[in-house]
């Protein structure tokens, strides 16, 4: 009996479990209660996003003291860091990092209630998320 055994992949989101390779050996694995998680792999793309983690209670950044920016995403690529009022850029945090989820910044500015920090797919700018600060 042959096994193929997948694992979850943060980055495109999909999560494949271990099928047999013939379901007729054990028809009993299709009827897996939901609660698993399993899911089947499909050959339908998950579309790209970035989303941005806020804390429990709204923290402003201070200027001169380290800020955590978290963030989850399907991106196989690095990220922007960017911080801006309304539409307009203030600063850009980083150009290019990897998109790992995790980025400490420390404000060189004062950052006001209401900017914006936007993380940007490094190749396609129009996949972003954003947090009001």
């Amino acid at each position: 009996m042959n096994v193929v055994i997948n694992l979850f992949n943060s980055h495109s989101g999909n999560i494949i479990v271990p099928q047999l390779s013939n379901l007729q050996e054990n028809p009993a694995f299709q009827h897996l209660p939901h609660y698993l998680g399993f899911r089947k792999k499909t050959k339908n793309q998950v579309a790209p996003k970035i989303l941005i983690n806020q804390p429990v209670n709204k923290v402003l950044a201070k200027k001169d003291q380290p800020y955590l920016i978290l963030w989850r995403d399907n991106l196989n690529g690095d990220v922007s860091i960017k911080l801006y009022d309304g539409n307009k850029l203030i600063q850009n945090i980083s150009s290019r990092t990897a998109s790992d989820g995790v980025y400490e910044w420390t404000p060189r500015i004062s950052v006001k209630e209401g900017y914006l920090i936007r993380i940007s797919s490094w190749k396609d700018r129009n996949i972003f998320g954003q947090l009001e600060l």
